[in-house]
């Protein structure tokens, strides 16, 4: 709906929305408070009139404050990163200015070469998409204006869509504290940089709306005697988890796979899984016992690997079902054998995301057979199999033998071909 508006007008619309519903508030300053910088700072922000030195002079007073918060500053002005629609091109992808999040919630970029002189430690990059749930945007301004106050909007309806977001936009004396819900604005808060108050107004901020995740990895980590590998940290997520690449005190390396209190009782079931599978060498496997924190659990798992493409070709419709068969002529079955549970290592493909500690019952290999090849087909269950393919997994619920699922896999490679 909001699209059919320019930038200027959006920010207009919703301001007037928002002040009329009272939901656009000047914040008081306070009698005693630390302010976020001096007046000498604001001195020398007001004489800065190019925004790339005036990010480069704000990021130490927000890295101050974010540190505390347990996150970092990135700033992703050059790049395209989140998208409008899956429906238009790439290049159409907004820009925000930056986002804070966890050091191992996002993925680095070089830095530009824009003769711009720069604190060290100084962040380039763009956010993961399977962790926007995890970040506060920031957008910054010479000048806050009607069309800049839209920009976020847009940020913030493309964001979270579904629940909330927040952002902070500001100036070189100013910032707005932005929070949604369900794409739309739900309150705005106003304060300049040299209010008594300001500080602890936006630390304050940063802490109620910070994703319980990143308190969830940063426990982990601690606990674990692990860090993040920062900037190529994220590996996957999952129905029940997030895993990122970690690097223990001599150097090794391993996915941390965590989940919160709501799915401790799942990662245990996992870990027995795993450990009733590694005799297969067919598997990841777990490093150590679960370990349990403040509302999450934790689990070390080696190796780490890459995700496998997705199957294009015959061959590598068979080779799937091949090593979905190696399971099963072990006696285990996967619970989940969808093609993303299933990474590359140096050596060979291997199994992760077991949830299964059952016998393999025929049943059982029935229904892994059936996800794997709905798995491969990109079909959900609301849609009815082929009924081909619908007597061939029957027909290996019957007779699980290699011969039967090898038929199913040929006719899901033909399959497959047909579709592409």
């Amino acid at each position: 709906m909001t699209k059919s508006y320019s930038d200027a007008a959006l920010g207009e619309l919703e301001t007037a929305r928002l002040e009329e519903d009272e939901l656009m508030i000047d914040v008081a300053p306070l009698e005693k408070g630390e302010t976020f910088w001096s007046k000498d700072n604001q001195i020398q922000a007001n004489a800065i009139e190019n925004e790339a030195v005036f990010d480069a002079f704000i990021t130490p007073f927000f890295s101050d404050v974010l540190h505390s918060c347990g996150v970092v500053f990135v700033n992703s002005e050059r790049y395209h990163w989140l998208a409008q629609s899956t429906l238009v091109p790439k290049n159409t992808d907004l820009k925000p200015d930056g986002f804070a999040t966890h050091p191992g919630m996002y993925r680095d970029k070089p830095a530009p070469n824009d003769r711009v002189k720069r604190p060290d430690g100084f962040r380039f990059g763009v956010a993961e998409e399977e962790l926007f749930d995890c970040l506060i945007l920031f957008e910054s301004k010479l000048n806050i204006t009607a069309r800049a106050f839209g920009q976020v909007v847009r940020y913030l309806q493309n964001l979270c869509p579904k629940s909330s977001a927040s952002a902070i936009l500001f100036d070189r004396r100013s910032f707005w504290l932005i929070k949604s819900h369900k794409s739309v604005v739900v309150k705005v808060e106003k304060a300049r940089w040299v209010n008594m108050g300001s500080k602890s107004l936006f630390q304050n901020f940063i802490t109620r709306n910070i994703s319980p995740w990143v308190a969830y990895l940063t426990n982990a980590c601690s606990s674990l005697g692990v860090d993040v590998v920062e900037g190529d940290a994220f590996l996957g997520r999952g129905a029940h988890g997030r895993v990122f690449k970690v690097t223990g005190q001599g150097g090794e390396v391993f996915a941390l796979k965590i989940v919160a209190k709501c799915s401790v009782g799942r990662l245990y079931q996992e870990e027995e899984a795993l450990r009733n599978a590694q005799h297969t060498g067919l598997t990841i496997r777990p490093v150590g016992e679960p370990i349990e924190t403040p509302n999450s659990a934790a689990l070390l798992l080696s190796p780490v690997g890459k995700p496998l493409p997705r199957p294009t070709t015959r061959e590598e419709v068979r080779n799937l079902f091949g090593l979905l068969w190696q399971l099963h002529a072990n006696g285990l079955v996967h619970g989940d054998p969808r093609v993303p549970n299933v990474i590359l290592t140096e050596e060979k493909a291997i199994w992760i995301d077991l949830v299964q500690v059952m016998k393999a019952r025929p049943i059982l290999k029935q229904i892994d057979a059936e996800i794997l090849t709905r798995s491969i087909l990109s079909l959900p269950g609301t849609v009815l199999l082929d009924v081909t393919l619908k007597r061939l997994i029957d027909d290996y619920g019957k007779i699980a033998t290699q011969e039967s699922l090898n038929r199913l896999a040929e006719a899901v490679g033909r399959s497959l071909v047909v579709l592409n």
